[in-house]
Protein backbone atom coordinates (compact mmCIF):
# COMPACT_ATOMS: atom_id res chain seq x y z
CA UNK A 1 0.00 0.00 0.00
CA UNK A 2 1.39 3.57 -0.33
CA UNK A 3 0.72 4.28 3.00
CA UNK A 4 3.99 3.23 4.25
CA UNK A 5 5.83 2.67 0.87
CA UNK A 6 8.24 6.03 1.12
CA UNK A 7 8.96 5.41 4.83
CA UNK A 8 9.96 2.00 4.18
CA UNK A 9 12.84 2.82 1.01
CA UNK A 10 13.97 5.21 3.68
CA UNK A 11 14.63 2.40 5.95
CA UNK A 12 16.84 0.75 3.22
CA UNK A 13 18.40 3.61 2.45
CA UNK A 14 19.41 4.17 6.14
CA UNK A 15 20.29 1.09 6.70
CA UNK A 16 22.54 1.02 3.71
CA UNK A 17 24.67 4.33 4.61
CA UNK A 18 25.67 2.12 7.85
CA UNK A 19 27.21 -0.59 5.78
CA UNK A 20 28.24 2.21 3.84
CA UNK A 21 29.71 3.88 6.33
CA UNK A 22 31.88 1.37 7.81
CA UNK A 23 34.04 0.66 4.36
CA UNK A 24 37.13 3.38 3.97
CA UNK A 25 36.11 6.05 1.40
CA UNK A 26 37.68 5.95 -1.53
CA UNK A 27 39.58 9.59 -2.97
CA UNK A 28 37.69 9.60 -5.90
CA UNK A 29 34.13 9.21 -4.15
CA UNK A 30 35.21 12.19 -1.61
CA UNK A 31 35.95 14.04 -4.24
CA UNK A 32 33.13 14.12 -5.89
CA UNK A 33 31.10 15.06 -3.21
CA UNK A 34 32.79 18.87 -3.68
CA UNK A 35 33.00 18.41 -7.37
CA UNK A 36 31.25 22.22 -8.16
CA UNK A 37 30.72 20.91 -11.50
CA UNK A 38 29.54 17.34 -10.45
CA UNK A 39 25.83 15.53 -9.40
CA UNK A 40 25.66 17.48 -6.02
CA UNK A 41 24.85 21.35 -4.75
CA UNK A 42 28.12 23.20 -2.96
CA UNK A 43 26.67 25.34 -0.08
CA UNK A 44 29.47 27.59 2.17
CA UNK A 45 28.24 28.34 5.20
CA UNK A 46 31.40 30.16 6.74
CA UNK A 47 34.85 30.37 7.89
CA UNK A 48 36.26 28.72 11.21
CA UNK A 49 38.45 31.26 13.04
CA UNK A 50 41.20 28.73 14.04
CA UNK A 51 43.20 30.34 16.73
CA UNK A 52 46.00 27.65 17.63
CA UNK A 53 45.01 25.53 14.81
CA UNK A 54 44.53 22.88 16.55
CA UNK A 55 40.92 21.33 15.79
CA UNK A 56 38.20 19.45 17.37
CA UNK A 57 34.92 18.55 15.80
CA UNK A 58 32.21 16.76 17.66
CA UNK A 59 28.38 17.42 18.79
CA UNK A 60 28.06 21.13 19.92
CA UNK A 61 25.25 20.50 21.92
CA UNK A 62 26.28 17.46 24.48
CA UNK A 63 30.03 16.23 23.49
CA UNK A 64 32.20 19.05 22.85
CA UNK A 65 35.30 19.20 24.85
CA UNK A 66 34.78 15.81 26.33
CA UNK A 67 35.79 12.33 25.23
CA UNK A 68 33.06 11.55 22.07
CA UNK A 69 34.35 14.55 20.92
CA UNK A 70 37.47 14.33 18.74
CA UNK A 71 40.39 16.44 18.83
CA UNK A 72 42.68 15.68 15.84
CA UNK A 73 46.23 14.93 16.24
CA UNK A 74 47.32 17.10 12.48
CA UNK A 75 46.74 20.64 13.18
CA UNK A 76 46.78 23.78 10.63
CA UNK A 77 48.34 27.49 10.74
CA UNK A 78 46.12 29.36 12.55
CA UNK A 79 44.34 31.58 10.64
CA UNK A 80 40.64 31.22 8.64
CA UNK A 81 39.08 28.57 6.56
CA UNK A 82 36.07 28.07 4.43
CA UNK A 83 33.29 25.19 5.54
CA UNK A 84 31.00 23.59 2.94
CA UNK A 85 28.93 21.48 2.97
CA UNK A 86 27.82 19.02 0.20
CA UNK A 87 24.28 18.80 -0.53
CA UNK A 88 21.62 15.88 -2.06
CA UNK A 89 18.60 16.92 -2.67
CA UNK A 90 16.37 14.16 -3.09
CA UNK A 91 12.68 14.39 -5.35
CA UNK A 92 11.07 12.46 -2.31
CA UNK A 93 13.19 12.91 0.86
CA UNK A 94 14.62 16.17 0.55
CA UNK A 95 17.88 17.48 1.01
CA UNK A 96 20.59 16.17 2.95
CA UNK A 97 24.31 16.81 3.99
CA UNK A 98 26.26 13.84 2.10
CA UNK A 99 29.39 15.69 4.23
CA UNK A 100 31.05 18.71 5.75
CA UNK A 101 34.67 20.72 4.31
CA UNK A 102 37.38 22.49 5.44
CA UNK A 103 38.82 23.58 2.69
CA UNK A 104 43.21 24.50 3.40
CA UNK A 105 44.45 25.16 -0.16
CA UNK A 106 41.99 24.90 -2.64
CA UNK A 107 43.62 21.99 -3.91
CA UNK A 108 42.09 18.38 -4.91
CA UNK A 109 43.23 15.66 -3.04
CA UNK A 110 45.09 13.04 -4.73
CA UNK A 111 44.56 10.46 -1.74
CA UNK A 112 42.84 10.94 1.81
CA UNK A 113 43.59 9.33 5.40
CA UNK A 114 41.79 8.75 8.25
CA UNK A 115 41.96 11.97 10.86
CA UNK A 116 43.56 10.46 13.98
CA UNK A 117 42.58 12.06 17.45
CA UNK A 118 45.50 13.48 19.29
CA UNK A 119 48.48 11.24 20.87
CA UNK A 120 47.77 8.90 17.67
CA UNK A 121 49.06 8.47 14.57
CA UNK A 122 47.69 6.51 11.30
CA UNK A 123 49.52 3.21 12.10
CA UNK A 124 47.27 3.54 15.42
CA UNK A 125 44.00 3.36 13.24
CA UNK A 126 43.66 -0.67 14.22
CA UNK A 127 45.21 -0.96 17.45
CA UNK A 128 42.31 -1.47 20.69
CA UNK A 129 40.87 1.37 22.27
CA UNK A 130 41.88 3.96 19.17
CA UNK A 131 38.61 5.30 18.14
CA UNK A 132 39.10 8.23 15.41
CA UNK A 133 35.57 9.31 15.36
CA UNK A 134 32.95 11.42 17.38
CA UNK A 135 29.98 10.73 18.39
CA UNK A 136 26.70 12.74 17.53
CA UNK A 137 23.63 12.65 20.00
CA UNK A 138 21.41 16.05 19.27
CA UNK A 139 21.65 15.37 15.19
CA UNK A 140 24.39 18.38 15.24
CA UNK A 141 27.89 18.32 14.51
CA UNK A 142 30.59 21.18 14.34
CA UNK A 143 34.04 22.16 13.42
CA UNK A 144 36.04 24.60 16.00
CA UNK A 145 39.71 25.40 17.26
CA UNK A 146 40.43 23.51 19.86
CA UNK A 147 40.72 26.27 22.40
CA UNK A 148 37.39 27.96 21.31
CA UNK A 149 35.69 24.20 22.63
CA UNK A 150 37.25 25.29 25.71
CA UNK A 151 35.48 28.89 26.28
CA UNK A 152 32.42 27.55 24.84
CA UNK A 153 32.28 24.66 27.06
CA UNK A 154 32.21 26.92 29.88
CA UNK A 155 29.82 28.86 28.67
CA UNK A 156 27.78 25.60 28.43
CA UNK A 157 28.40 24.58 31.84
CA UNK A 158 28.13 28.22 33.41
CA UNK A 159 24.27 28.48 31.68
CA UNK A 160 23.48 25.15 32.82
CA UNK A 161 23.86 25.84 36.14
CA UNK A 162 22.63 29.27 35.75
CA UNK A 163 19.09 27.51 33.92
CA UNK A 164 18.57 23.95 36.18
CA UNK A 165 15.43 24.09 34.62
CA UNK A 166 15.85 24.63 31.18
CA UNK A 167 16.94 22.87 28.17
CA UNK A 168 19.92 24.07 26.05
CA UNK A 169 19.02 23.57 22.41
CA UNK A 170 15.22 25.17 23.04
CA UNK A 171 16.09 27.69 25.09
CA UNK A 172 19.55 29.09 23.83
CA UNK A 173 20.21 28.08 20.35
CA UNK A 174 16.59 27.72 19.09
CA UNK A 175 15.79 31.22 18.38
CA UNK A 176 19.60 31.62 16.91
CA UNK A 177 19.32 28.82 14.79
CA UNK A 178 15.77 30.03 13.25
CA UNK A 179 17.50 33.40 13.08
CA UNK A 180 20.21 32.49 11.09
CA UNK A 181 17.83 30.42 9.06
CA UNK A 182 15.97 33.88 7.94
CA UNK A 183 19.10 35.54 6.88
CA UNK A 184 20.78 32.20 5.12
CA UNK A 185 17.51 30.23 4.48
CA UNK A 186 19.57 28.30 1.46
CA UNK A 187 19.10 24.35 2.37
CA UNK A 188 17.75 25.47 5.60
CA UNK A 189 14.30 24.33 7.29
CA UNK A 190 12.59 26.55 9.39
CA UNK A 191 14.20 25.68 12.78
CA UNK A 192 17.82 25.64 10.82
CA UNK A 193 20.15 23.17 9.59
CA UNK A 194 23.52 25.25 9.59
CA UNK A 195 25.23 28.29 11.84
CA UNK A 196 28.34 30.58 11.85
CA UNK A 197 28.06 30.98 15.87
CA UNK A 198 30.41 32.62 18.59
CA UNK A 199 30.33 31.86 22.39
CA UNK A 200 29.78 34.80 24.64
CA UNK A 201 32.50 36.72 25.43
CA UNK A 202 34.31 35.21 22.40
CA UNK A 203 35.68 36.33 19.16
CA UNK A 204 36.18 33.22 17.80
CA UNK A 205 34.09 30.66 16.38
CA UNK A 206 31.95 27.30 15.55
CA UNK A 207 30.98 26.20 12.77
CA UNK A 208 27.67 24.26 13.33
CA UNK A 209 25.75 21.79 11.16
CA UNK A 210 23.04 18.74 10.87
CA UNK A 211 24.85 15.58 10.34
CA UNK A 212 23.41 13.58 7.66
CA UNK A 213 20.78 11.06 8.71
CA UNK A 214 20.63 12.34 12.27
CA UNK A 215 22.71 10.57 15.51
CA UNK A 216 25.74 8.16 15.09
CA UNK A 217 29.70 8.15 15.05
CA UNK A 218 31.35 9.82 12.45
CA UNK A 219 34.90 9.97 11.60
CA UNK A 220 36.98 13.36 9.57
CA UNK A 221 39.95 12.32 6.79
CA UNK A 222 42.67 14.62 5.81
CA UNK A 223 42.99 15.06 1.97
CA UNK A 224 46.47 15.33 0.29
CA UNK A 225 47.36 17.51 -2.64
CA UNK A 226 50.14 15.49 -4.98
CA UNK A 227 52.68 17.46 -3.24
CA UNK A 228 51.68 15.28 0.01
CA UNK A 229 50.12 18.87 1.61
CA UNK A 230 47.02 19.12 3.29
CA UNK A 231 44.10 20.13 1.23
CA UNK A 232 41.07 19.71 3.31
CA UNK A 233 39.70 17.97 5.85
CA UNK A 234 36.04 16.30 5.03
CA UNK A 235 33.42 14.79 7.56
CA UNK A 236 31.82 12.01 5.93
CA UNK A 237 28.25 11.65 7.07
CA UNK A 238 26.66 9.77 3.79
CA UNK A 239 26.98 7.72 1.35
CA UNK A 240 25.25 8.94 -1.82
CA UNK A 241 25.47 5.16 -2.82
CA UNK A 242 23.15 4.46 -0.13
CA UNK A 243 19.97 5.89 -1.96
CA UNK A 244 20.83 3.10 -4.73
CA UNK A 245 17.96 1.06 -3.29
CA UNK A 246 15.39 -0.37 -4.96
CA UNK A 247 12.48 2.42 -5.23
CA UNK A 248 8.92 2.48 -6.80
CA UNK A 249 8.67 4.63 -9.30
CA UNK A 250 9.97 8.21 -8.13
CA UNK A 251 6.92 10.38 -8.22
CA UNK A 252 6.14 12.72 -11.02
CA UNK A 253 6.24 16.39 -11.38
CA UNK A 254 3.49 17.81 -9.72
CA UNK A 255 1.79 20.87 -10.01
CA UNK A 256 0.48 21.64 -6.64
CA UNK A 257 -2.54 23.47 -5.60
CA UNK A 258 -0.80 25.80 -3.77
CA UNK A 259 1.97 27.95 -5.01
CA UNK A 260 4.79 28.50 -2.43
CA UNK A 261 4.21 31.46 -1.73
CA UNK A 262 0.86 30.85 -0.60
CA UNK A 263 2.37 28.51 2.51
CA UNK A 264 2.22 30.29 6.08
CA UNK A 265 3.65 29.50 9.08
CA UNK A 266 0.83 27.81 10.95
CA UNK A 267 2.50 25.67 12.91
CA UNK A 268 6.22 24.80 14.56
CA UNK A 269 6.13 20.91 14.28
CA UNK A 270 9.59 20.36 12.51
CA UNK A 271 7.67 17.37 11.81
CA UNK A 272 6.66 15.31 7.97
CA UNK A 273 3.52 13.11 7.01
CA UNK A 274 2.52 11.56 3.79
CA UNK A 275 -0.61 13.50 2.06
CA UNK A 276 -2.28 11.97 -1.65
CA UNK A 277 -2.60 14.09 -4.53
CA UNK A 278 -6.24 14.27 -4.27
CA UNK A 279 -5.31 16.68 -1.81
CA UNK A 280 -1.83 18.45 -2.85
CA UNK A 281 -2.47 18.54 -6.55
CA UNK A 282 -6.07 18.45 -6.58
CA UNK A 283 -7.02 21.03 -3.59
CA UNK A 284 -9.25 18.82 -1.90
CA UNK A 285 -9.70 18.90 2.01
CA UNK A 286 -8.64 16.20 3.88
CA UNK A 287 -11.64 13.57 4.56
CA UNK A 288 -9.37 10.79 6.21
CA UNK A 289 -6.51 10.77 8.60
CA UNK A 290 -4.77 8.10 10.34
CA UNK A 291 -1.63 8.20 12.49
CA UNK A 292 0.63 5.00 12.61
CA UNK A 293 3.35 4.87 14.93
CA UNK A 294 6.22 7.45 14.29
CA UNK A 295 9.56 5.75 13.66
CA UNK A 296 11.63 6.57 16.98
CA UNK A 297 15.05 6.58 14.92
CA UNK A 298 13.66 9.37 12.70
CA UNK A 299 12.08 12.36 15.08
CA UNK A 300 10.87 14.05 11.72
CA UNK A 301 8.25 11.19 11.14
CA UNK A 302 4.67 12.08 12.48
CA UNK A 303 3.34 9.00 11.41
CA UNK A 304 0.20 11.01 9.97
CA UNK A 305 -1.32 9.81 6.68
CA UNK A 306 -4.03 12.17 4.69
CA UNK A 307 -6.38 11.23 2.39
CA UNK A 308 -9.51 12.87 0.66
CA UNK A 309 -11.61 10.04 1.31
CA UNK A 310 -12.23 8.68 -2.12
CA UNK A 311 -9.26 6.70 -2.90
CA UNK A 312 -9.39 3.32 -3.56
CA UNK A 313 -6.71 0.15 -3.64
CA UNK A 314 -5.54 0.77 -6.99
CA UNK A 315 -5.36 4.61 -6.63
CA UNK A 316 -3.37 3.86 -3.45
CA UNK A 317 -1.35 1.07 -5.35
CA UNK A 318 0.51 3.59 -7.09
CA UNK A 319 3.10 5.03 -5.10
CA UNK A 320 3.27 8.38 -7.25
CA UNK A 321 -0.22 8.89 -5.72
CA UNK A 322 1.94 10.14 -2.43
CA UNK A 323 4.34 13.09 -1.22
CA UNK A 324 6.08 13.39 1.80
CA UNK A 325 4.88 17.16 3.17
CA UNK A 326 6.37 19.20 6.15
CA UNK A 327 2.68 19.19 8.43
CA UNK A 328 2.76 22.75 8.02
CA UNK A 329 2.50 22.25 4.25
CA UNK A 330 -0.28 20.39 4.75
CA UNK A 331 -2.30 22.19 7.40
CA UNK A 332 -2.25 25.04 4.67
CA UNK A 333 -3.83 22.88 2.33
CA UNK A 334 -6.71 22.31 5.26
CA UNK A 335 -6.37 24.10 8.52
CA UNK A 336 -8.95 21.64 10.17
CA UNK A 337 -6.55 19.21 10.69
CA UNK A 338 -4.49 21.37 13.21
CA UNK A 339 -6.52 20.52 16.74
CA UNK A 340 -6.12 17.22 15.50
CA UNK A 341 -2.30 17.07 15.25
CA UNK A 342 -1.07 15.63 18.55
CA UNK A 343 -3.64 13.11 18.98
CA UNK A 344 -1.67 9.61 19.87
CA UNK A 345 -0.93 7.23 17.19
CA UNK A 346 -3.25 4.68 16.70
CA UNK A 347 -6.02 7.23 16.37
CA UNK A 348 -7.34 8.01 13.13
CA UNK A 349 -10.66 10.72 11.91
CA UNK A 350 -12.97 11.24 9.58
CA UNK A 351 -15.04 14.13 8.47
CA UNK A 352 -18.89 14.32 8.49
CA UNK A 353 -20.99 15.21 6.29
CA UNK A 354 -21.70 18.55 8.66
CA UNK A 355 -17.75 19.17 7.90
CA UNK A 356 -16.97 18.06 11.41
CA UNK A 357 -14.30 15.67 12.40
CA UNK A 358 -14.90 12.56 14.02
CA UNK A 359 -13.01 10.20 15.80
CA UNK A 360 -12.84 6.76 13.05
CA UNK A 361 -13.99 4.77 16.05
CA UNK A 362 -13.29 0.88 14.21
CA UNK A 363 -9.13 1.36 14.00
CA UNK A 364 -7.65 0.87 17.52
CA UNK A 365 -6.51 3.65 19.29
CA UNK A 366 -10.30 5.11 19.04
CA UNK A 367 -13.32 5.23 20.95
Amino acid sequence: MGDNIWQNVFQEIFKKNLELMKQEPEAAGLNALFDRAGAYEQLTIGEVRLKTGRIEIGDPLCYINTKYSCTLEETLEPGSYPVSLSVIDHPVFGFRFLAAKLDVNGKTPVRYELAMPQGYTIEDKDKPGVFAMFGVDTGLACICDRAVSVVYDDFIKEWRGENTDKNLYDDCFAEAMKAYAEQYPRYQREDGDYMDWCPPGSDENLILFTSGFGDGAYSGYWGFDENGDKACLVIRFIDPEAYDVPMPELPRRKKFFKKAEEIKPLLESGQFGIATDKIMVEGSKVGYMVRNEPQEEHPEDSGWIFYEGSEDREYCEDSGHFGLYDLNTVANYDPDIIPLLDAPAGMAFFRGDDGEFYVDAGVNGGN
